[in-house]
């Protein structure tokens, strides 16, 4: 791949090449039997080409223009084209009442995982934002029941703790690319400078929950229309991802955002204008990251991140 590319992208590839080579980066690749991906970017899309010699894969193109007339019947068209892959793989049939159920057990864990944002709003948050980070990426690992049991007991744990005392922290909103397990340089820099990590505006935050998916409607149909509401940067345009940063900085009482982007990731790197633009004008400050998986620009990135908490503390 080329050296230029994103690091989660490389870190994808490397860790199935690796593991075909007998490596031991990745405990799931013997267990699969097939590699789903989808056109979020132009740099997965291809690598996913290559992908190919090593695993099956099925790629799900998701229009990236949500709001034309066409995007949402084309999108279902994709996931029933989905299901139909899935069948094949399996041996099952996907029925309506089978879907209607993962939903509800979908919908569910949505419900904890706004429970546990919630007590993020409070002055002093009982759980911080790099322990938080890891809970979002556990359940990448978890079956959802197991998920679902530890965050429920986790919820009510930190509900009876009470609110802390000591200085108020500087209450800061990351907004940009995932954060994939392993992934957690800057909250780290952030947190051991002084900063309060509350919310997360990204595909590890609050994207994840946001919307439920509405029971109601026929099974299919609502999954479309809640993944497709999904303000990822590749859509265009993206109000809706303006909307929800300017609402979590309110809702959150954040004193600045941290505008994280991972090199190569051009949506994301292109759209931070738009969203500092916005925010200027909400009058909350913003500190616009670029960064990798490598260690190298930890200390520089530690001074920049000093003086953003100063001047917002």
């Amino acid at each position: 791949l080329p050296r230029s590319v994103c690091p989660l992208i490389k870190s994808s590839f490397g860790s199935v090449v690796g593991s075909c080579r007998g490596a031991d980066v990745c405990a799931h690749f013997g267990l699969v039997d097939a590699v789903v991906g989808e056109t979020t970017c132009d740099g997965k899309k291809k690598m996913y080409e290559l992908l190919e010699e090593y695993a099956p894969v099925y790629v799900i193109d998701l229009p990236q223009r949500p709001d034309t007339p066409e995007a949402l019947s084309y999108y279902r068209g994709e996931l029933g084209r989905f299901k139909s892959f899935l069948e094949g793989l399996t041996g099952r049939k996907v029925t309506d009442g089978r879907i209607k159920a993962e939903i509800r057990k979908a919908n569910e864990t949505r419900r904890l995982l706004q429970r546990l944002f919630d007590l993020r709003k409070i002055d002093s948050p009982p759980i911080n934002g790099l322990e938080v980070l890891k809970v979002m990426q556990k359940q990448l690992f978890l079956d959802p029941e197991s998920f679902q049991k530890g965050l429920s007991a986790l919820c009510e744990e930190l509900e009876r703790t009470k609110p802390g005392g000591g200085p108020r922290k500087p209450r800061i909103m990351i907004s940009g690319c995932p954060m994939a397990s392993g992934n957690t340089k800057v909250p780290e820099l952030i947190e051991a400078r002084g900063g309060a990590i509350v919310v997360e505006e990204s595909c590890t935050g609050t994207r994840s929950f946001a919307d439920l998916v509405v029971e109601e409607m026929p099974p299919m149909d609502a999954l479309a229309e809640r993944y497709l509401k999904i303000p990822c940067a590749c859509m265009s345009p993206n109000q809706r991802r303006i909307d929800s940063v300017l609402a979590l900085a309110k809702d959150y009482h954040v004193d600045g955002v941290v505008y994280y982007t991972l090199s190569g990731c051009h949506g994301y790197n292109i759209e931070m204008r738009k969203v500092q633009r916005a925010l200027k004008q909400a009058k909350v400050p913003m500190l616009a990251i670029e960064t990798d998986y490598s260690a190298s620009d930890t200390e520089q990135l530690g001074v920049r991140i000093d003086a953003f908490l100063e001047m917002i503390a």
